[in-house]
């Protein structure tokens, strides 16, 4: 692992839960094999010319460059807007996913979403402001919209497909 790092414009709860997901520390050490890691294995290009090496920059969370064969982050050390970018949603992706897995079941049992969103948080080191529960509350609900819509589609097309 190199000390060498990329910086991801993060919203906060984001931040906290890819850090809680790949150890704890910031700068962010990927977790070897992860899909984060395997993408900055493919991605990751020698800087331009005429480009400077991106520094710490506020509101952004630093990750460290791992070390692949072939490249060293001493030399690819550049990530392309389009690759982080694509970074980036993966992260939402993998967000979206998971909190889905785990809270979706509970929602079949009760309607109090706050205490369900706040223990989720608390497991997965998000602080449990109201600004990060409300952002988590949208996605989820989203997410749960979707599952209703495709849900309600599928016993309409099974009615007409009977008759």
């Amino acid at each position: 692992m190199s000390d060498l790092c990329i910086y991801l414009p993060l919203e906060d709860y984001l931040a906290q839960w890819f850090v809680s997901e790949h150890g704890g520390d910031v700068p962010v050490h990927l977790t070897r094999g992860s899909v984060e890691s395997k993408t900055l294995e493919l991605y990751m290009a020698k800087l331009p010319e005429g480009v400077e090496p991106e520094v710490c920059a506020d509101g952004k969370l630093a990750v460290r460059i791992p070390t692949f064969r072939n490249r060293p982050p001493e030399t690819y050390n550049f990530l392309p807007p389009r690759a982080l970018s694509m970074l980036l949603n993966l992260i939402r992706n993998r967000f979206d996913i998971q909190l889905w897995e785990e809270l979706h079941h509970f929602g079949k049992i009760g309607k109090r979403q706050d205490e369900l969103i706040y223990a989720w948080m608390e497991k997965h080191g998000i602080e449990p402001t109201e600004k990060n529960w409300n952002a988590i509350a949208k996605r989820y609900q989203r997410q749960r919209d979707i599952y209703l819509h495709r849900k309600r589609a599928e016993k309409q097309y099974l009615r007409k497909k009977s008759h």
